[in-house]
């Protein structure tokens, strides 16, 4: 019997797998666009979609075009499948991007399924976001040398505990430029996740100054919210 679902094909799965830090990674393909999925959750498209720049990682390029007009370098807690990363150095031809992700297999899947070794100017560290910033001169990078940090680290829709303490906000701030750009991502879809952002939003008031938010719309709800300041 002839439905009209009958024309709608399910997702291609293109790679599942899993790591020590995500139990179920995958690549789909959806029509002509990929998508990266990690314990269910969707963590980025391809960034050549005809979605991507309507999406939260094009709003967090924006963001940053508002704020920071002249970026030159950005640290990035996380890469994904480098959608952020493919968005920013588009709209700042010359952008130096340092990229932090603690999961190799996820980097080998940016590398492989999301062209992340096509960014310009993109550098990947593989290591834990917290490491990193306590002792930057290990991995190459030096305190205040950043135009932003860009906070965007999640295991499925899980914030890690770790990432909403006080000493993760200071040695954040310690990474950009005086009066730098700090922006974070977390998810708003539910009431917990709505809660939880609640509060992260106050802790983070406490830590850096002019902080704003921009929630960002889903199909139904606000599925993302964006909360930003200064350091």
């Amino acid at each position: 019997m002839y439905s009209v679902f009958s024309n709608i094909k399910e997702p291609e799965v293109i790679l599942s797998t899993s790591s020590d830090f995500s139990k179920s990674l995958k690549v789909v393909k959806v029509g002509t666009t990929k998508k990266l999925i990690n314990n269910g959750v969707i963590h980025s498209v391809a960034h050549d979609s005809k979605s991507a720049e309507a999406l939260v990682w094009g709003n967090m390029v924006q963001v940053i075009k508002e704020q920071e007009p002249e970026l030159q370098s950005v640290l990035v807690m996380g890469l994904g499948g480098a959608t952020f990363q493919h968005l920013l150095a588009k709209a700042y031809p010359g952008v130096h991007i340092v990229s932090v992700e603690i999961d190799p297999v996820v980097v080998d899947i940016a590398r492989t399924h999301f062209r992340a070794d096509e960014i310009p100017n993109h550098s990947i560290i593989v290591a834990d976001a917290c490491a990193v910033v306590v002792s930057p001169e290990k991995y190459g990078l030096r305190k205040q040398s950043f135009s932003a940090v860009v906070v965007d680290i999640f295991i499925g829709d899980v914030y890690p505990d770790l990432g909403n303490s006080g000493n993760f906000f200071s040695l954040l701030k310690s990474m950009t430029h005086p009066g730098g750009l700090v922006v974070f991502h977390r998810y708003y879809k539910t009431d917990d996740h709505q809660d939880e952002a609640h509060m992260f939003l106050d802790n983070v008031k406490d830590f850096f100054t002019n902080v704003e938010t921009e929630i960002i719309p889903g199909k139904s709800n606000a599925d993302n919210i964006l909360i930003f300041g200064r350091a």
